[in-house]
């Protein structure tokens, strides 16, 4: 069985406030989840391809500002 993984533990993964993380899934910017009942988890396989994902798009990458001469 897959291990699953709760809201807190991927926000903790993307180094986000679990309050940051809701806003996320609420947008449709977090990786898929299932629901068990009243709970939503995330498959570890499924956050690992999405942050794989966002990372070769270029999404994770700080954006550097270019100074003037």
């Amino acid at each position: 069985m897959e291990t699953m993984l709760s809201a807190q533990e991927v926000a903790d993964l993307l180094k986000v406030s679990l309050r940051k993380f809701e806003q996320m899934v609420k947008a449709g910017e977090a990786p898929p989840h299932i629901r068990l009942g009243r709970l939503r988890r995330w498959p570890v396989e499924e956050v690992s391809e999405w942050m794989d994902e966002r990372l070769r798009e270029g999404a994770g990458a700080p954006h550097v500002r270019e100074e003037e001469d």
